[in-house]
């Protein structure tokens, strides 16, 4: 495939995913992983590290459209700022550390991880109204949970490569009982940080990776670059409709694409 051709394509998908990145409070890593399992094996990252070179580019791609998204909600108030600093404490901690044990872990492991992950993100996005009542929170839970709270969603972040937002923004939500809007922008900042610290991690771990040009650590430049210079420019689109757009149909189109995604891993693993 032309060398262009692919930079564009990564540079529209970037965008596409940087508008979900402002609108929902995600971290765009739900379209950046399955895009990637695709094409980094079209610039000759090796299927036997797969799986590490699309978490750490997608973890960098992404920090770029959620820092973006997550200073355009911190610049109209969009956030909790108690919510935001403590959850963001456990989750940084926990998306540094994390990166240096999941690349001790067997590719297949993670890629079945992702497909997991990843199918229990499409049955939410289909059946959210009919699910969200079993996780519904009666009274709001304490805030001194929050660090607790980012240490688990960063350990899940740093394994699979996805910012976090899809578990933030519901446990805002659900169990601290935050506006919707106020979670999605508290959600951006905290995505934003979580991923930068993972990144860091991921760029750090040089030892035993196969030298390949264009890469460092477990990070390919030719594809995070363009994906977050992308994320960067669809995440100003994004934050304007955060405010005012339900995104029903675009979050069902989302989960079918998640469906040809989870096919694809789980075909290759088989």
């Amino acid at each position: 495939m032309n060398e262009l051709l692919i930079i564009l394509i990564f540079l529209f998908i970037g965008y596409i995913s940087g508008v979900l990145i402002g609108m929902l409070g995600i971290g765009g890593g739900l379209i950046f992983v399955p895009v990637l399992y695709y094409l980094l094996p079209v610039i000759h990252i090796p299927e036997t590290e797969l799986a590490y070179y699309t978490i750490g580019t997608s973890l960098f791609a992404g920090s770029m459209g959620a820092s973006i998204s997550a200073y355009l909600h911190n610049r109209v108030k969009n956030f909790i700022k108690q919510a935001a600093v403590l959850v963001s404490i456990g989750s940084a901690l926990a998306a540094f550390i994390t990166p240096f044990f999941v690349v001790k872990i067997h590719s297949q492991i993670i890629e079945v991880i992702f497909a997991s992950v990843l199918s229990l993100v499409a049955l939410r996005l289909f059946f959210e109204n009919k699910i969200k009542r079993f996780y519904f929170s009666p009274k709001p839970v304490s805030n001194k949970f929050y660090v607790f709270v980012g240490i688990i969603v960063g350990t899940f972040s740093a394994i699979t490569g996805l910012g976090g937002g899809v578990i933030y923004v519901p446990a805002l939500i659900y169990l601290f009982h935050l506006d919707t809007k106020i979670s999605v922008g508290t959600s951006s900042i905290i995505v934003a940080i979580t991923m930068i610290f993972s990144t860091i991690a991921y760029l750090m771990i040089t030892a035993n990776v196969e030298s390949i040009p264009g890469t460092y650590g477990y990070v390919v430049f030719q594809a995070a670059l363009p994906l977050g210079i992308g994320a960067i420019l669809g995440a100003f689109t994004g934050v304007k409709f955060a405010l005012k757009s339900s995104a029903r149909l675009l979050r069902n189109v989302f989960a079918m694409l998640l469906i040809f995604a989870i096919a694809r891993i789980l075909f290759k693993i088989g």
